[in-house]
């Protein structure tokens, strides 16, 4: 996705961000089958950013609300570093029928600072048209290497921006978190993550996780290209509010693991019931 996060190299956690934003954070087969429930009016989550040998370095902050089938979803994302520095916000809208996400907008700006570089202001806005992507703009305008896989119209058919994957996620089946296929554009890259049971740790469920390119990306680089191991994520089923928490995510890449844990989810449902869900 477009949302820089590097550290070492343009190879490092640089291109590995987005993945794990989606993971905290369909049109595949797992959503079309489910009849309708209730979902919650609004999700306010954060999650705590840590990487290895650095600590805590950010947070990620979520919030959806849902009135009828329109939702819209709001993010900030914040790294803070000796030699980086980064933070995004992002905001998305669509309609959620049969708990599918049709995503109808999305959004993104980021500002990153890397040591002895001067900053990066950049924005991103993807427009859909039905169930396909009608339109993306970057400002400033980005030209795609003519060495990146091609894009095509067939393949942005049916996708979720990081927004609505983020969605997507906590929509997943309750007694099965684990069979899940998102099929993801961002904006230049046009990839799939696709969850599979691990094991159980009591009411959770451990998935692996696999980023799956597809196109957008050069040969042999990409968020995939920085995985050294299994991704793992912890899905925590909230059967009062009919929705599942991606309660942490772990990803090991070749410079070390990024780590994304709960700190705090609020819920409250269209009745105004409230559920708090801490650390």
């Amino acid at each position: 996705m477009s949302y820089r996060f590097a550290l070492r190299s343009k190879h490092g956690l640089r291109a590995l961000l987005p993945a794990s934003l989606v993971l905290v954070i369909a049109a595949s087969g797992a959503f079309a089958q489910r009849s309708q429930r209730t979902l919650p009016a609004n999700v306010d989550a954060v999650y705590r950013i840590s990487f290895t040998g650095l600590g805590n370095v950010g947070h990620f902050h979520f919030t959806s609300n849902v009135n009828g089938e329109a939702y819209t979803l709001a993010a900030d994302a914040k790294i803070d570093t000796a030699i980086f520095d980064y933070k995004g916000n992002m905001g998305g809208s669509g309609t959620v029928p049969a708990n599918t996400p049709r995503p109808a907008g999305f959004a993104f700006e980021y500002r990153q600072k890397t040591f002895l570089k001067k900053k990066k202001i950049r924005s991103l806005q993807i427009a859909f048209n039905g169930p396909a992507v009608s339109k993306v703009t970057f400002v400033p305008p980005e030209d795609l290497s003519p060495k990146a896989i091609p894009v095509t119209p067939e393949q942005l058919k049916n996708v979720l921006d990081p927004l609505s994957g983020v969605m997507a996620v906590s929509l997943a089946d309750l007694a099965k978190p684990c069979a899940l296929k998102l099929p993801i554009y961002e904006g230049k890259q046009r990839f799939d993550i696709v969850f599979a049971p691990l094991r159980r740790a009591g009411a959770d469920h451990v998935c692996s996780v696999r980023l799956i390119p597809i196109s957008g990306h050069k040969p042999g680089e990409g968020s995939a290209s920085v995985i050294s191991g299994t991704i793992e994520i912890v899905m925590r089923p909230v059967p009062k509010a009919n929705i599942v928490i991606p309660y942490s995510v772990s990803v090991p890449t070749i410079i070390g693991t990024a780590t994304l844990v709960s700190e705090r989810v609020d819920i409250t449902m269209p009745d105004q019931q409230r559920i708090a869900l801490r650390r």
